[in-house]
């Protein structure tokens, strides 16, 4: 009985040391399994904070974040000497607004020490051109940086007013000399500065030699609706005019009975009050 019993026991520990073994063998294979599978990520900087335009960019407004190697946006930073320089005070200004949590792009600053300038702000390819406007032309001052207005020429044109859409989706670049969109309130300028392609230019450039231009503010997301047809003076006489009666038929005849008596009445197209007065008597005479 103590034989069976000592076998009983060593193969009870046998089988507990063996199910120990492949189970630490399974968990390492499947940690070591994980660990190849697991991206290979590198720290990038991005802002702690909202960055408008025109901030200086500081140490306390960066924070880092694990990004996928094989992901990290062209032109982000991956040590703070390189943003900022070795003492971390080198001045770098916003050029375009930056969101918490975004990264840091050199495409959105300007060059250590470096002042921004309009032309930072343009696309590739693109042209800063401004036009004159007053409070309604300008939308009561509602436009502002960043806005996309539709741009109108009202000129006279074979003898009669015109009003066209020349430019569609125009982007506001800047009111006045404010380039500043975070104001929430209105701003009357004398001037708005848009963002054309060379084209454009020269027809905003020939329109306001021949014509009084004005703005159209557009939706937020709106979808260009295409080509829109010139409106002429003669168009706004013929929506202001009333509508001309419809022509009464000169063989309809009504009877009507008077005194008695049975009487065949042409109906009078309205506005014809003599001819009524007419047929009127005429009748009575029946």
């Amino acid at each position: 009985m103590r034989i069976i019993a000592l076998l009983v026991m060593v193969f009870g520990v046998a089988l507990g040391g063996g199910a120990i073994f492949f189970a630490s063998k399974y968990f390492n294979d499947m940690k070591a399994s994980m660990a190849q599978n697991e991206p290979d990520t590198v720290r990038v900087l991005v802002a702690k904070v909202s960055l408008p335009y025109g901030a200086r960019l500081g140490t306390d407004h960066l924070q880092w974040v694990e990004w996928p190697r094989a992901a990290v946006p062209a032109g982000s930073f991956t040590s703070v000497q390189a943003l900022l320089g070795n003492d971390g005070n080198a001045r770098r200004i916003v050029l375009r607004s930056i969101e918490p949590g975004e990264p840091i792009l050199a495409a959105k600053l300007t060059e250590p020490g470096q002042s921004p300038r309009m032309a930072m702000n343009l696309g590739d390819g693109k042209r800063a051109v401004s036009i004159q406007i007053d409070a309604v032309s300008g939308v009561a001052g509602f436009v502002a940086p960043g806005d996309q207005v539709d741009i109108l020429l009202t000129r006279e044109q074979r003898g009669q007013l015109t009003s066209s859409v020349i430019l569609q989706e125009i982007t506001i670049i800047a009111v006045d000399q404010l380039s500043n969109s975070e104001s929430s309130s209105p701003r009357l300028g004398k001037t708005v500065t848009v963002e054309v392609d060379t084209t454009q230019a020269q027809k905003l450039a020939l329109a306001q030699q021949i014509g009084r231009l004005s703005l159209t503010l557009r939706g937020t997301g709106e979808e260009d609706a295409g080509p829109v047809a010139p409106v002429t003076e003669s168009q706004l006489s013929d929506l202001a005019a009333p509508a001309a009666p419809a022509p009464v038929d000169p063989g309809l005849k009504v009877r009507v009975r008077r005194a008695g008596q049975l009487s065949d009445v042409v109906p009078v197209q309205e506005g014809a009050g003599s001819n009524a007065d007419s047929d009127g008597g005429a009748a009575a005479g029946n």
